[in-house]
C-alpha cells in the first residue's frame, strides 16, 4: 500500500520529527507512531483479524484513534470509525450493520451489547509481538468503511479500497503542497470523510498533525485562537464556521496559509485582505473525499456563489442528462465521477450499489445525485440536489432516515421531514410534520423529540415539529414537500429582548450568571448545542432562527439586535 510505504519512509527519514499531538497532551514522534501502530497491528493479528475484516473503532477523537487506524491498515484490515457522541441505540445499530470482526472501545456497555468480540485500545497498544510483515491484503481490499445517512431508514456503509485511498492521498498531498514543513490540523468528527484529508496526506509527507479539542473547534473565535497558538499552516474549516471567521474583525490567523472547506455549499468569498488562501472542496464519501476543487480566493467573478471548480487529475467528471447522455457545456445535468478513487460500493446493499455505481463508456462511475453545470471557464457550479438529500452542518442527511425513526414512536401515524433553505439554497434545520394517531396531539411533540434524540445524532433531530391533519401529496401520491414548507410559513413573533435570550443560553448551556454580552461558544457551546438553542428559541419565544444565526451573532445582545432588524 503506497500510503503505508510513504509513512514508513518518513519514519526512516526523520524518526524524531513530531507526527501527532492532541488536546490530551499526547505527543508522538514518527518513530513512536510507527512503534505503537505496529504493536497494535500485531495484537490485532493475534486476535484473528485478517485482510478484509472490519475493525470497529468507537473512541474519543484523540491520537490513539488515528494510531489504531494506521494499525488496522498495517494488519491488512478495514477500519470503521464511529462517532462516540452518537446515541447508544444508533451506535448499536451501526455496529450491527458493520458486523466488525473486532470492536475497539472503552465503552463497556457498548462492548457488552455490540454482539461482537471487543477489546480496550490499551490492550492493543501495549501488546507484544511484531506486526505481520505482509498480511496479504490486495489493492482492491477495503481500507475503510464510513457510514452515511440512509434514504429509507438505516445508515449505509461506504467501502473504499486500499488502492483508492492510496491514489487520493497522493493526489491531495500534491494539491495542497503537503511537506515536512507543514503543521496540519484535525478538527473533523470520527466517521466524517474529511478526516482522510486532515490526516493521511500530511503523515505521508512527514508533516505534523495537531488534534483540536471539541471546545477549540466549536466556535469561530476559539478556533482562530487555537490555530494561531499552535502555528497551524493548513486546516479544514466547515463553511458555517469559515463564513463566521470571514466576519470577524481583523482575525489574526498566525501562520495559516491555506484553509480547505467543503461538506456543504460555501456561500461567501474571503473578504478583502483575508490572510489565508481558501480552497473550496467538493466530493462524496463514495469517491474517498474531495474530487473537485476551486481556489475561491482567486476566483474572478464574485457575482455567483463560489463554484466547486475542476476535478483532480485522476478524476473524470461528466455532466449528464436523465438518460445518462452528456449535456452541452452550460446545460444543467447530474454530475458523474469516474476514476480510480470510485468506491467499492455499499456494505450489504447490492441494489443501492447497482443504482449508484454504474458503468459509463466502459468506466465505472458514481452518480452523485447533484445537479451542476459547466461554466465557460470549465469550472463546475453546484446548483442543487436531484433528490431529497440535504447537507446539514457538513453532514449528509436523508429525510427518509428521520421519517423512519419518527414512525417508530407509538403516537405517530405518518411523518414527513423537510429542510428549509437559506438564500444560498443551504439547509439550516430539519422540520418534522406529523399525523398523530387518534387521541394524540401537540402534547406528544416533546416526547417525539426525546424519542428521536435517543435514536439519532443531534444534527438529525428536527428543530421543529408541526401537527397536520393529513400530509399533502402530489398527483403521483408522494408527500408534497413544497406544500409542507408553505404550511410552515407564519407571521413572525416580536423580537425577543436580550434578557430572554440570556435565559435560553443558560438553559441550553447548563450555566447561570450569564449576561447579554456572554458569548455562547465561550461558555461551553458547540454546533450541537447551537441546534438545541434554535429549538429552545422556537419553543419558548415562538421565533424561527437558524444555527448559523447563533454562530454569526453568539451573544444575546447581538442576536436580539439582528432579530429586531428582521421584524421592522
Amino acid at each position: 500500500m503506497d500510503l503505508l510505504d510513504a509513512v514508513a519512509h518518513q519514519v526512516r527519514r526523520a524518526p524524531d520529527a513530531v507526527a501527532l499531538t492532541d488536546h490530551l497532551g499526547t505527543r508522538l514522534t514518527y518513530a513512536e507512531l510507527d512503534s505503537r501502530a505496529r504493536t497494535a497491528a500485531g495484537a490485532l493479528a493475534a486476535r484473528g483479524v485478517r485482510p478484509g475484516d472490519r475493525v470497529g473503532l468507537v473512541l474519543p477523537r484523540a491520537a490513539d484513534l488515528f494510531v489504531l487506524e494506521l494499525a488496522v491498515l498495517l494488519a491488512g484490515a478495514c477500519f470503521t470509525p464511529l462517532d462516540l457522541a452518537q446515541p447508544p441505540e444508533r451506535l448499536r445499530l451501526l455496529l450491527g450493520r458493520a458486523a466488525p470482526a473486532l470492536l475497539v472501545t472503552e465503552d463497556e456497555e457498548l462492548a457488552r451489547a455490540g454482539g461482537v468480540p471487543a477489546v480496550r485500545p490499551g490492550a492493543l497498544l501495549a501488546g507484544r509481538g511484531p506486526a505481520p510483515r505482509d498480511p496479504g491484503a490486495g489493492p482492491h481490499d477495503p481500507a475503510y468503511c464510513l457510514f452515511t445517512s440512509g434514504s429509507t431508514g438505516p445508515p449505509v456503509g461506504t467501502l473504499i479500497s486500499r488502492s483508492a485511498m492510496d491514489t487520493y492521498v497522493a493526489a491531495y498531498a500534491r494539491l495542497v503542497g503537503a511537506s515536512p514543513r507543514e503543521r496540519g490540523a484535525q478538527i473533523g468528527s470520527p466517521g466524517f470523510d474529511v478526516t482522510i484529508d486532515e490526516l493521511w496526506p500530511f503523515l505521508g509527507a512527514g508533516a505534523s498533525v495537531h488534534i483540536a479539542s471539541d471546545s477549540d473547534r466549536s466556535s469561530p473565535r476559539a478556533l482562530v485562537d487555537w490555530l494561531r497558538a499552535h502555528r497551524i499552516t493548513q486546516t479544514y474549516v466547515p463553511p458555517l464556521l469559515l463564513e463566521a471567521i470571514f466576519r470577524l474583525d481583523a482575525a489574526d490567523l498566525g501562520e495559516l496559509r491555506l484553509i480547505r472547506t467543503g461538506g456543504e455549499r460555501l456561500a461567501a468569498y474571503p473578504p478583502p485582505g483575508f490572510p489565508s488562501r481558501v480552497l473550496n472542496e467538493y466530493g462524496p464519501t463514495e469517491t474517498v473525499a474531495g474530487a473537485v476543487f476551486c481556489d475561491v480566493s482567486a476566483w474572478p467573478d464574485r457575482g455567483i456563489l463560489p463554484p466547486i471548480g475542476t476535478p483532480l487529475p485522476h478524476i473524470r467528471a461528466s455532466v449528464r442528462d436523465r438518460e445518462g447522455r452528456p449535456v452541452v457545456p452550460g446545460t444543467p445535468g447530474e454530475l458523474y465521477l469516474g476514476g480510480p478513487t470510485v468506491g467499492i460500493g455499499y456494505l450489504g446493499d447490492e441494489a443501492r450499489t447497482a443504482r449508484k455505481f454504474v458503468r459509463v463508456d466502459g468506466e465505472r462511475c458514481f452518480r452523485t445525485g447533484d445537479l451542476v453545470r459547466e461554466l465557460p471557464s470549465g469550472d463546475l457550479e453546484f446548483l442543487r440536489r436531484l433528490d431529497d438529500q440535504v447537507q446539514l452542518f457538513g453532514k449528509r442527511v436523508e429525510p427518509g432516515e428521520v421519517e423512519s425513526a419518527a414512525a417508530t414512536h407509538p403516537a405517530v401515524r405518518r411523518a414527513a421531514v423537510v429542510a428549509p433553505t437559506d438564500g444560498a439554497g443551504r439547509a439550516d434545520r430539519l422540520v418534522c410534520f406529523v399525523e398523530w394517531h387518534p387521541g394524540h396531539a401537540d402534547a406528544d411533540a416533546a416526547r417525539l423529540r426525546a424519542h428521536l434524540a435517543g435514536l439519532l445524532p443531534d444534527h438529525l433531530v428536527p428543530a421543529e415539529t408541526h401537527t397536520v391533519d393529513r400530509l399533502p401529496t402530489t398527483p403521483a401520491g408522494k408527500v408534497d414537500r413544497r406544500a409542507l414548507l408553505r404550511l410552515r410559513s407564519a407571521p413572525a413573533a416580536p423580537a425577543p429582548t436580550p434578557q430572554a435570550l440570556v435565559e435560553v443560553w443558560e438553559r441550553v448551556l447548563g450555566v447561570t450568571g450569564l449576561g447579554v454580552d456572554s458569548d455562547f461558544f465561550l461558555h461551553g457551546g458547540d454546533s450541537a448545542r447551537a441546534v438545541t438553542a434554535v429549538t429552545e428559541v422556537g419553543l419558548r419565544l415562538g421565533l424561527r432562527i437558524a444555527a448559523r444565526d447563533v454562530f454569526v451573532h453568539p451573544t444575546p445582545a447581538e442576536l436580539a439586535k439582528r432579530l429586531a432588524e428582521d421584524t421592522r
